[in-house]
């Protein structure tokens, strides 16, 4: 019902406005010229078909096309010639003339055409329509009746002729139709908001006029200091708020410079609020009399009628008794009332900064976790207040100990904590480091406690968690030290417990993971998948990766990514890469001899450590030739950050494969932190940009112009460029708009195929 409510609204001439004329008229040359252009296309491909009948349909065209032409340069070089009315009506007469005389042609000459010029034309028809509800959208009305006598003339003639073809076609232009229309009635909606907007917009500034009269008013007497300075910094004017505040006389202040201030602190936010609009700043100020505050400054432009930045204000308010009422309670919230440590949400706060840190990915950091032994027994005994002074005793032995990037906190009752963080990056010296630690804390408690002249010779359990890099879970992190701390209450005899438990799990974990592939790798039970690689021009099969898959008995399928790096960290990654080479080898002879083999080139996998491996490269060539393989048929991929890592000790043998004839490709480009200088020494021959800068790339302008960037220093520096992880056609689209001469790989080709597969779907 409001499709047809829109469909028959009828604007009349009065509520016509000129710039709707004005878009119509600009629009003419764009649009009627191409279309003479397809005018002449078409009278050339259909007069082989129709006859002589089409010389006398491109006359009639080509001279209204022209007259709509003439229409234009009227229309812009004698406007008031005619009424608004009468240029409109021109311009409906015409452009439904167009279509009339297009949408006949389409009538009468389908029928007699072949499929080929049938397609031909419809896409004629298709591509006119889609231009006419741009070009004519500023008229709703008059872009459906265009794309009407276009389309549902022809598509009512493909109805009747009832063959299975036309009806399809038929009912595609009729929905093509009603999207179109829905296409206009958008546009024509979002004209109409628009024009609400602005009359909005001439509301606000007629109201904004009316306050900037009250502001002078305002600004005498506002309760809170208000001045104003020039475009050179220069004060021009004051309140008597901001007077009272600084204790100040007008002809103190008026006429200086907020540059010779002696705390310029706020002058840079009220600067920058000349070109960047309203600006803050919350912080300490000492005033011209020397007194300390802590203020809250608002800096805004002021404008011209002209809109033109003619100075700025600032808003000054007073808060320095606010401030240190927060810092107060901020120090309370942190801190132990009994001992001024920070107390249980002090050391979360620390914690959660501590692991945010990125000095955290790198380093271990150590945890004691600390209980007074019998404490209850001497509370009980000599009373609660006895107790609160041992505990401020401890707390002051245990400052000692720590400098000012420990952590020591009180978690309450009688349990401190000290975090030392970010000790050392490998395991073994943090724990030596962890019991340099203990005994200085086990030596601070063999002095004992003289309170209220009670002797006191007080031990503590301690248990000590070794933070791993990258471990985020403060609150598993607390569990651990909680659990270290009671083992070793329940030892007793040393008063010190290492927690383990979890790194015991894993390492397990690793070691039988270990063994398990050992005997995959011996058992066959690793298996070889391919995923093309294929040209972005046409899809057309370039090359293939090799990508090794394990079929555990237990876990099922487990991805390399879950087992190449035990393999690594274990050695038996040499074995893994070996096992691959031979597999390709063997595949490439197979193909071959079955005349199947339709690469370029397979491309396997080389983690960087295995080429130091002594007489890689002459290995991997004995390899190639026992197979019968050439080397241009295998090339090897090393990963960005390994390749870097091992430089030095990895380039010989690189150029000795290179020189016999093995390219090699750099893998997840752009994950790592290779330099254009280490692009340039490779010299490889294929650059593999990873499929992490693919997430963003359909909506992200930035990461489009990152894409573009990449594939630009890759070809400067003369590498093939290889894009992986493409999921969709859009992206691949977008890629291909970039440049047409790159390759890729991804899902949207295909995912990981078995050798089988692969053969049959690809190899055919």
């Amino acid at each position: 019902m409001n499709f047809l409510k829109k469909l028959l609204y009828f604007k009349t001439y009065r509520e016509l406005k000129p710039e709707v004329l004005q878009n119509l008229f600009s629009s003419i040359g764009r649009t009627v010229i191409p279309l003479i252009m397809l005018e002449t296309i078409l009278l050339f491909m259909l007069l082989p078909s129709m006859g002589k009948i089409m010389y006398l349909w491109y006359v009639a065209i080509f001279s209204l096309s022209i007259s709509r032409l003439y229409d234009g340069y009227q229309y812009r070089g004698n406007l008031k010639k005619h009424s608004l009315e009468y240029w409109h009506k021109q311009f409906i007469i015409k452009a439904w003339g167009t279509a009339f005389l297009l949408g006949c042609l389409a009538l009468f000459t389908i029928p007699n055409l072949s499929e080929y010029y049938q397609l031909f034309v419809f896409m004629i028809l298709i591509g006119i329509s889609g231009g006419a509800v741009v070009s004519l959208s500023s008229d709703h009305r008059m872009a459906i009746g265009y794309i009407m006598i276009l389309l549902l003339p022809v598509a009512v003639e493909m109805l009747l002729l009832q063959t299975w073809n036309t009806v399809i076609i038929g009912l595609l232009l009729i929905l093509y139709f009603i999207t179109l229309t829905n296409m206009v009635f958008h546009g024509y909606d979002t004209n109409l908001l628009m024009d609400r907007k602005n009359e909005e917009i001439a509301k606000v500034q007629s109201e904004l006029q009316t306050k900037q009269e009250m502001l002078a008013l305002f600004f005498e007497q506002a309760p809170i200091g208000i001045f104003t300075y020039n475009t050179d910094l220069v004060i021009t004017d004051c309140n008597q708020a901001f007077l009272d505040l600084f204790a100040l006389q007008k002809e103190e202040i008026i006429g200086r410079s907020l540059s010779q201030l002696p705390d310029n602190s706020p002058v840079r936010p009220a600067k920058k609020a000349l070109t960047e609009g309203p600006q803050t700043y919350v912080g300490p100020y000492m005033s011209i009399k020397g007194f300390n505050y802590w203020i809250e400054a608002k800096s805004a432009p002021l404008y011209s009628r002209e809109k033109k930045v003619i100075g700025g204000l600032i808003l000054i308010e007073d808060k320095t008794k606010e401030h240190n009422a927060i810092k107060e309670l901020e120090y309370n919230a942190m801190h132990d009332s009994l001992t001024s440590l920070n107390n249980r949400r002090g050391f979360i706060d620390f914690m959660e900064k501590m692991v945010s840190m990125a000095e955290h990915q790198r380093y271990y950091s150590i945890l004691f976790y600390m209980d007074l032994n019998q404490f209850k027994y001497i509370n009980d005994s000599l009373g609660h207040s006895f107790g609160d002074k041992l505990l401020v005793a401890v707390a002051e032995r245990l400052k000692q100990l720590v400098d000012a990037h420990n952590n020591l906190t009180r978690m309450g009752g009688d349990e401190f904590i000290i975090v030392a963080p970010f000790i050392d990056e490998l395991p073994d010296k943090t724990k030596n480091r962890a019991e340099e630690y203990v005994k200085k804390i086990e030596k601070s408690f063999n002095e004992p406690f003289i309170l209220d002249d009670v002797l006191l010779h007080v031990r503590t359990s301690i248990g000590v968690v070794i933070i791993e890099p990258g471990f985020n879970d403060i609150e598993e992190i607390v569990r651990h030290a909680d659990v270290s701390m009671y083992q070793a209450k329940k030892h007793g005899h040393d008063f010190i417990s290492y927690y383990n438990k979890a790194l015991d799990e894993e390492r397990k974990k690793v070691f039988n993971l270990q063994h398990e592939l050992i005997s995959a790798l011996h058992d066959n039970a690793l298996e070889l998948y391919y995923q093309p690689i294929v040209k972005i021009k046409d899809d057309s099969l370039h090359a293939a990766e090799a990508l090794i898959r394990w079929e555990h008995p237990v876990q099922g399928l487990v991805m390399p990514e879950d087992f190449i790096p035990v393999a690594i960290e274990s050695g038996i990654i040499v074995e893994v890469g070996w096992w691959v080479l031979e597999t390709v080898c063997r595949q490439i002879k197979e193909w071959k001899e079955v005349g199947r083999w339709k690469v370029n080139y397979i491309s396997i996998n080389i983690n960087a450590k295995q080429l130091l491996k002594n007489n890689f490269a002459q290995t991997f060539l004995d390899k190639l030739t026992e197979y019968g393989v050439n080397s241009s048929d295998i090339k090897i991929e090393i990963t960005e950050t390994s390749l870097i890592d091992n430089f030095e000790m990895t380039q010989d043998v690189i150029v000795e494969l290179q020189q016999s004839g093995i390219r090699c490709v750099i893998d997840d480009f752009g994950t790592g932190y290779s330099s254009l200088s280490y692009l340039k020494k490779l010299s490889f021959s294929v650059l593999k940009i990873d499929r992490e800068f693919m997430s963003g790339l359909v909506d992200d302008e930035e990461s489009i112009a990152l894409m573009r960037t990449m594939i630009s220093i890759g070809k400067q520096l003369h590498y093939n460029v290889i894009i992986e992880g493409i999921e969709n056609a859009t992206q691949r689209d977008i890629l291909r708009e970039i440049d047409n001469t790159l390759s890729y790989q991804g899902y949207v080709i295909s995912p990981p195929l078995p050798e089988e597969e692969f053969t049959e779907k690809f190899l055919v």
